[in-house]
């Protein structure tokens, strides 16, 4: 097998986690199977030598997991704005126009919604930081990852209409 195939099944495996992730309607085991996901993404990207997006990812790991534990509203604050700044400068570091808009305000987004909100509404404003993915997979012709997250806005709507059957 060369490095190339084990780089795409590595990706593959990452999005399975994601789908299983948004499939949870509970806070944590997003977080716990979205950090999985991501992490594999990293893995598929140093294996790619896109050292960039494996930071990126790395960093978006370490951003889920640690958005979860965080409950004093200093440390949480503190911990939201590291995330961005990090997020920020890896936008400028790897800028490609203006459609890198749509990346960085993904990214951001998720981050907010991450730290600060919870079930059915972290789960509504997950879904603008897909469009904006959606809309970077088109520009760029990224078929599989279009596919792989409009399947994650289905999975993601499939709970939030869950959440609201349970209120």
């Amino acid at each position: 097998m060369n490095l190339l195939t084990l780089a795409y099944i590595v990706g593959g495996v990452g999005v399975i986690f994601e789908w299983y992730s948004y499939l949870s309607n509970r806070d944590l085991a997003f977080r716990y199977w979205s950090t999985v996901a991501a992490l594999f993404w990293a893995i598929q990207y140093c294996l790619l030598g896109a050292w960039t997006a494996g930071l990126t990812m790395g960093l978006t790991a370490l951003r889920t997991l640690s958005s979860g534990f965080f409950y004093k509203k200093q440390y949480k604050n503190v911990t939201f704005m590291l995330f961005s700044a990090l997020f920020v400068m890896l936008a400028a570091i790897s800028w490609q126009g203006i459609i890198s808009l749509l990346p960085a305000f993904a990214v951001l987004n998720t981050t907010l919604a991450l730290f600060y909100l919870t079930g059915r509404n972290m789960r509504m404003i997950l879904l603008a930081s897909s469009l904006a993915w959606i809309g970077n997979d088109l520009y760029w012709h990224a078929w599989f990852a279009l596919l792989a997250e409009c399947v994650a806005v289905g999975l993601n709507l499939r709970t939030i209409r869950r959440f609201c059957s349970n209120v």
